[in-house]
């Protein structure tokens, strides 16, 4: 197993590792605030610092097309159950 030090975010609590799941970015892992998304109440200091190098133009594309696909089986299962 991979050992780093996990760096603290601006509200001084360790960051939160989490991952990307956007065209650009797509499973590629940065560190976030640790409060972010937790509650109403609780505000972000949007600590953000990518964990993982930018991936390359092919795999990028590679992993976006099998989302897009997973993405469209899913949504053919949702209206089968549906009908």
């Amino acid at each position: 197993m991979e050992e780093t030090n996990v760096p603290s975010c601006f509200c001084g609590r360790p960051a939160s590792l989490r991952t990307a799941w956007t065209d650009n970015n797509a499973g590629r892992r940065f560190y976030g605030c640790a409060n972010h998304g937790h509650g109403f109440r609780r505000r972000s200091c949007n600590f953000f610092s990518w964990y993982d190098p930018p991936l390359n133009p092919r795999s990028r594309a590679i992993i976006v097309g099998l989302l897009r696909k997973v993405k469209a089986m899913e949504r053919g299962r949702r209206s089968e159950r549906i009908m």
